[in-house]
């Protein structure tokens, strides 16, 4: 059985999904964003590391690239596998200070594969008031949405929270080739 599913089925409040995001999902998220550009790069929820394998070949030279991941095990996984990334082990409601410590006090781009339908409402404002904060202006955050959820009290409740946070939300096309299917929003501060 695969470590994430395992990781699933003990702690489906913090894992959303059964199976780790596809390249083709991973590819999407990386896209207009302005990674190319970007001197401090996050990643939210990183996992087993599906969409950080397309984040790391896009970064520049001297960007700094910092991963919260909030389970030990995967944290201690992750620094294994991309050494190039300052793996935190974390809550993301935490990433003001994650990003203080860190001495980069402001992230260009943040990426999120956090699973915001599990997430009680007052998580998702928090994490998310960490991210307005954290970014600098003009800076994206892109994070994904399962199809199934939009149509959801929970999902409906998540866009307009972004639409309130950000001058700018847009949806990328859905991702078939993601188990489950998925689009990812790109918002800019």
């Amino acid at each position: 059985m695969s470590s994430l599913f395992v990781r699933f089925l003990r702690h489906p409040g913090q894992v959303g999904a059964f199976c780790p995001s596809s390249r083709f999902l991973a590819v999407e998220m990386t896209k207009k964003i302005g990674m190319e550009d970007a001197r401090t790069v996050v990643e939210l929820g990183p996992g087993t590391g599906a969409i950080t394998r397309e984040i790391v070949p896009r970064l520049r030279k001297d960007a700094r690239f910092l991963t919260v991941e909030l389970d030990p095990g995967m944290a201690a996984s992750l620094h294994a596998a991309f050494p190039r990334a300052d793996v935190r082990c974390g809550s993301a409601a935490e990433l003001p200070r994650i990003l203080e410590d860190s001495g980069s006090p402001r992230a260009d781009v943040i990426l999120s594969g956090l699973p915001w339908a599990v997430f009680p409402p007052d998580l998702q404002d928090a994490i998310l008031d960490g991210v307005i904060s954290g970014l600098t202006p003009g800076g994206g955050f892109a994070t994904f949405a399962y199809i199934q959820g939009v149509v959801l009290p929970a999902g409906i409740r998540f866009r307009r929270k972004l639409e309130q946070l950000f001058r700018e939300v847009e949806c990328s096309p859905v991702v078939w080739r993601n188990l489950p299917p998925a689009f990812v929003y790109r918002c800019r501060k």
